[in-house]
């Protein structure tokens, strides 16, 4: 009789865990939470090693990867002292004591929620020994392993999503009218999924608040929060949940965060704000039931606010009866808004007038038998900087006299092209770009107009170079260049700044020309009349460009198999085809999590859809075994229709096995060496 595959599907929902304390090569010791896979007692039942999952606990203060010495922090403070005698642009009117004075600063820093390798080796060998906490009883058959077993696997808890925020000093309260402070921050909004969980971050001051952010940096203290809500898959096995809703407090409640009619710019935290607001005000209630039992107390709170098929099931219920949306053609990219904007589409939303509130309630019941997504919100500070602060302040901290640039209009470009990334598993993942340029075009100062009455422009492509935090004033002015060798740079091309106005043409109004030079060898690149090289040209007042591929056209595909791999000799075959064009991708164990199908092409703007086929090959023990090969049939899916298509995660289910090869199959894995 023919048995199912055993293979790992993921950490056991709930809330029980083990603790295991483990401990870096510098000593510092770390608590890592630790479940088990839903299929160790199988696993060890079948030989097969036994797999694990820590969960991130905090966010910590990334350091560089070129200087892993150095955190990967740097504060700007930027002042000027410009009077009407030396400087274009101020006239005694905006002078006080014959002077004009300027200040601020920005502050760029990443942050990760990886734990060190040597710590998760640490932890595997605790977790081989048994040198934890004791597991809780529905999770004690699933720690531990058989005299000789296997050696245990110790990873990441899967991540699908991850939305970053930061939270800043509200310094416009410790402000004066008269001395005001402001004090804003961007970060990278949709964060990473990969177990190094890199995030970056820019922080904006103006003087005074500059001066508070630096003074306390300067004593070793950083005043700012980082938080990341994270979407972690778990395996639930015969869950069923009612979920019912009260629509008319479900509409108190989302009112409570938007303004009734009003456009729902909301993210993902702010509606998860609104949905944790339901769950208290009585807008959803559940009975949960676990193969037609009822579940703990603990174990049914864990479920009702973590799953996130909950939340959608019961935003799936009302967003007909409290919200009024409207699919929306083809827009340039926005940040992604998570779970909440999945329920529609990338949809414009409004919040129904209150004339609309209907006092109904809704039911429908959602069983879980498969991977799951639950929320998990990590936070932390950046007080891991403090004592390389105190060692060498002038590492972190830059101050810049701008004065003599207030005179001019500049340009700032950087470059955004990932020049050389690959991951520890060796997925590559530079973009195929070999060189950026950039040229910037402004009215001539002493003669913008021509006699004809056109614009008479000046175009320039060399500028000065430098990096955040460091600048050589006596460095020349060089081509605005980038490629390799200087990915992080800074390119400012500087204009006398026009003192009159100019037909057409408003004195902050540039024009960058980016010239993109692909690598023809490269088969991503698949550019339209096999070009090699793409000039894009915009104008405008953006004097902070970013140069990057998005602009020319850009597929991504995040390619997420149902199942791990369990050993070496289990291989996939994905046939990926979009348009006329059609790839072949090779996925095996060691690479599964990072299977990326990448196109750097402006040929597919109207393709909505893309077909993948899977092939599975298991190769015997043996090296004249001969391997079972099976292939599903080729699916078609949508993809959004656009310049930029992105898709991440992306889901692939494998075909079935062959009945009547599965004994063999299953032979053949177990008897397979563990590398």
């Amino acid at each position: 009789m023919a048995t199912s595959i055993i293979t790992p599907v993921g950490p056991l929902f709930g809330p029980d865990f083990v603790v295991v304390t483990a401990n870096d090569e510098t000593g510092r010791e770390y608590s890592l939470h630790v479940y088990p896979d839903a299929m160790n007692h199988e696993l060890r039942e079948a030989g097969l090693p036994q797999h694990y999952y820590f969960q991130p606990s905090r966010v910590y203060l990334a350091r560089k990867e070129t200087s892993p010495d150095d955190f990967d922090f740097g504060m700007t403070i930027f002042k000027g002292l410009m009077t009407d005698e030396s400087t274009l642009g101020i006239d005694p009117g905006q002078t006080d004591g014959g002077s004009a004075e300027v200040g601020g600063g920005f502050c760029a820093f990443s942050t990760t929620f990886a734990i060190p390798d040597s710590v998760i080796e640490d932890a595997r060998r605790k977790i081989r020994d048994q040198q934890h906490t004791p597991p809780p009883g529905r999770l004690a058959q699933l720690f531990g392993r058989r005299a000789g077993g296997p050696e245990p696997l110790l990873g990441i808890v899967p991540i699908t999503h991850s939305d970053v925020s930061i939270a800043v000093p509200d310094l416009v309260q410790a402000g004066t009218e008269k001395v005001p402070m402001m004090i804003t921050a961007a970060g990278t909004g949709k964060g990473s999924i990969e177990a190094h969980g890199y995030n970056s971050f820019l922080v904006t001051c103006n003087q005074f608040a500059a001066g508070a952010i630096a003074g306390a940096l300067q004593e070793g203290k950083s005043p700012f929060t980082v938080y990341d809500e994270l979407k972690e898959s778990f395996y639930v096995n015969a869950v069923t949940i009612k979920v019912t809703v009260d629509v008319a407090k479900m509409y108190d409640s989302f009112s409570a965060a938007l303004s009734t009619g009003g456009f729902l710019g909301i993210s993902s935290l702010a509606a998860s704000y609104a949905y944790e607001r339901c769950r208290t005000t009585g807008g959803i209630t559940t009975e949960i039931t676990q193969n037609s039992a009822a579940l703990t107390p603990e174990l049914e709170a864990w479920v009702t606010q973590n799953v996130d098929e909950m939340r959608k099931t019961a935003m799936e219920l009302v967003k007909t009866e409290i919200f009024d949306w409207q699919p929306t053609p083809d827009a340039p990219a926005t940040a992604d808004r998570g779970w909440f904007g999945s329920l529609f589409g990338g949809s414009a939303v409004s919040l129904k007038g209150k004339q609309a509130r209907r006092e109904v309630k809704l039911t429908q019941e959602l069983k879980l038998n498969r991977t799951i997504t639950v929320t998990h919100r990590v936070s932390g500070t950046l007080n891991d900087l403090e004592p390389a602060v105190r060692a060498d302040l002038d590492k972190y901290l830059s101050v810049i006299d701008i004065g003599q640039w207030f005179s001019k209009l500049q340009v700032a470009g950087t470059c955004a092209v990932n020049f050389g990334e690959k991951l520890p598993d060796g997925t590559d993942l530079r973009d195929p770009i070999r060189s950026v340029q950039m040229q910037v075009s402004y009215p001539d100062y002493s003669d913008p107009v021509r006699a004809d009455g056109s614009v008479n422009l000046v175009t320039r492509a060399e500028g000065f170079h430098y990096t955040a935090g460091q600048q050589d004033r006596a460095a020349p002015a060089a081509l605005a260049l980038w490629s390799e060798v200087n990915p992080d740079d800074i390119v400012n091309v500087a204009f006398l700044r026009l003192d009159r106005e100019v037909p057409e043409w408003p004195a902050d109004q540039v024009r960058v020309r980016k010239t993109l030079v692909y690598d023809a060898a490269d088969p991503r690149v698949d550019l339209d009349g096999g070009r090699s090289q793409v000039v894009v040209e915009r104008t405008g007042t953006d004097h902070a460009p970013i140069l990057d591929p998005a602009e020319v056209g850009y597929v991504f595909v995040h390619f997420v198999l149902d199942r791990q791999l369990p050993k070496d000799n289990v291989t996939v075959t994905l046939t990926v085809s979009i348009g006329d064009r059609t790839d072949v991708i090779e996925v095996d164990r060691a690479r599964q999590k990072n299977v990326v199908w990448e196109l750097f092409s402006d040929k597919y703007f109207d393709a909505d859809e893309m077909t993948c086929t899977v092939e599975v090959t298991v190769a015997g023990p043996s090296f004249t075994d001969d391997p079972v090969v099976w292939t599903g049939e080729p699916e078609t899916f949508p993809v959004p229709v656009g310049r930029l298509k992105y898709l991440n995660p992306f889901k692939l289910s494998l075909p079935p096995a062959p009945a009547e090869e599965v004994a063999r199959i299953n032979a053949y894995i177990a008897g397979y060496p563990t590398t």
